[in-house]
């Protein structure tokens, strides 16, 4: 019985222990969702795009901001998602250097030549930066990001 008891608690011990270390594992996993939404419906000739995260310590100005993810996507029809999956280290990334307690500021751009000419122009579906900066969050759940 007293062996039975030691085989169960050590089997429910090695158990817990994968639990946690798989929800630590899968809380370290960083992602974000980006809708991009508009008003017009264009024609879209070509389906595929580039989208780009990027950040840039908020307290400074007149600096490039550090590409963080790149996601290519598929889109038919205005709205649509665009999953980015962050480094596990993105902030080491940021450049310059983040100094201890700076925030960041985060935003998207597209690639997108929608109408298929060869060029990304005018007539392309693009940010709509008239109507809102394309700035985002982190850890909150979709974001919305306006073109046209």
């Amino acid at each position: 019985m007293g062996k039975l008891l030691l085989i169960l608690g050590v089997s429910m011990l090695i158990s817990s222990c994968g639990l946690k270390n798989s929800s630590e594992s899968f809380k370290e996993e960083k992602a974000l969702r980006v809708e991009f939404i508009g008003t017009t419906t264009p024609t879209i000739s070509n389906t595929k795009g580039k989208a780009t995260l990027f950040a840039v310590a908020a307290n400074l100005a007149d600096v490039a901001a550090t590409e963080i993810a790149v996601a290519d996507f598929d889109a038919k029809a205005i709205p649509f998602n665009v999953d980015f999956e962050l480094p596990k280290d993105y902030l080491k990334l940021i450049k310059p250097e983040l100094g201890k307690g700076d925030s960041v500021k985060y935003y998207v751009a597209i690639e997108w030549d929608s109408n298929a000419d060869g060029k990304i122009e005018e007539g392309d579906v693009m940010i709509d930066f008239d109507k809102q900066f394309p700035h985002v969050q982190l850890g909150k759940q979709t974001q919305q990001v306006f073109v046209k």
